[in-house]
């Protein structure tokens, strides 16, 4: 669900109750979602998916594509949290950093090329998704539809695909070794900051602000990929750094 202050204010709620409690329950889901993730394929890119499935997509800054089986999710969840949240920050139900997607099956994508195009898939099913509302298909099925049970179609149009999610996504292609800085590390925060992934630019940037996606501030924090410089191999923690800069100078609601 995705409202904002001004509506519960209208009908009588405190901004300091509602504000507490998107906090508590966005706080509590987040890291549900990435352990319970979206797990990719082929045959999950060709399907018409549920408007549960695709408003997971929305109001998220990025991707993060894992193409091993971390079992770290709830470590990574909270680590986003820690550095995503903010006092204050706009109350959108959904929102939060990223979204995990799980790439690990065997026929999962997992080359950079093919992540390219897995991106440039979810993104126009997205985008389309938000152009045209099928009701009767996305009804809730197996459950009754009652006072609790939320219909996905309310709200639908509030829910948006940030443009910096075009733009850039992280992959997670390796496990840490053991003798690794984020295996050393001393608690879990700085474990998930040490480990090392993947940025990746997609040249998709027109609807930024800033233009193209300048590498140039993480030069020093990153290398290359075997000559492609639209790749960056990087540590988790910087590339959250950079790509939260990015949002803050990119939107008018940087949160």
């Amino acid at each position: 669900m995705t409202v904002t202050l001004e509506e519960f204010e209208a009908d009588g709620t405190p901004r300091e109750w509602l504000f507490a409690y998107w906090e508590s329950e966005n706080k509590r889901k987040q890291p549900w979602k990435f352990d319970f993730h979206f797990k990719l394929s082929p045959e999950v890119l060709q399907q018409w998916w549920p408007l549960e499935a695709v408003h997971e997509f929305c109001l998220k800054f990025c991707a993060i594509y894992a193409t091993v089986d971390i079992a770290f999710y709830w470590e990574l969840a909270q680590y986003l949290w820690a550095k995503w949240f903010q006092p204050g920050m706009p109350c959108r139900f959904g929102n939060f950093f990223a979204k995990y997607v799980g790439c690990y099956m065997p026929d999962s994508p997992k080359t950079v090329p093919e992540l390219l195009l897995a991106h440039r898939c979810i993104c126009a099913q997205v985008l389309l998704r938000q152009l045209t509302l099928h009701s009767t298909d996305d009804k809730p099925r197996g459950r009754k539809v009652d006072d609790r049970a939320e219909d996905p179609c309310e709200n639908h149009e509030n829910y948006e695909l940030e443009a910096l999610f075009h733009a850039i996504f992280i992959v997670i292609d390796t496990i840490p070794p053991l003798n690794s800085p984020s295996t050393r590390a001393r608690d879990d925060r700085e474990f998930v900051a040490a480990t090392p992934v993947l940025l990746v630019r997609t040249g998709e940037f027109h609807d930024l602000k800033t233009g193209p996606i300048d590498f140039a501030p993480i030069e020093s924090l990153s290398e290359e990929l075997d000559g492609n410089f639209n790749v960056r191999r990087i540590n988790m923690g910087d590339a959250v750094d950079f790509i939260l800069d990015l949002q803050r100078r990119n939107s008018d609601h940087p949160y």
